[in-house]
């Protein structure tokens, strides 16, 4: 999981903000603008803001379903 004390929370929120802009004006093309730290603070912002439950943060979950 990103550490989110490597930045302070404004900077976190920019660095998610311009990754998430990317994705959003660019569409597919956007997904390969965006740089480690923007997914890395988009990530940390995911958490911070507690928008997952606890029991998807399990490690197991990182598993691939199979169809």
């Amino acid at each position: 999981m990103p550490d989110p004390a490597r930045w302070t929370m404004d900077e976190m929120r920019r660095l998610a903000a311009r990754g998430v802009l990317k994705v959003d004006l660019l569409g597919h093309r956007g997904t390969t603008l965006v740089t480690c730290e923007e997914v890395a603070a988009m990530a940390a912002v995911i958490i911070a803001a507690g928008a997952l439950p606890p029991g998807l943060l399990k490690p197991e979950n990182i598993k691939r379903e199979t169809e």
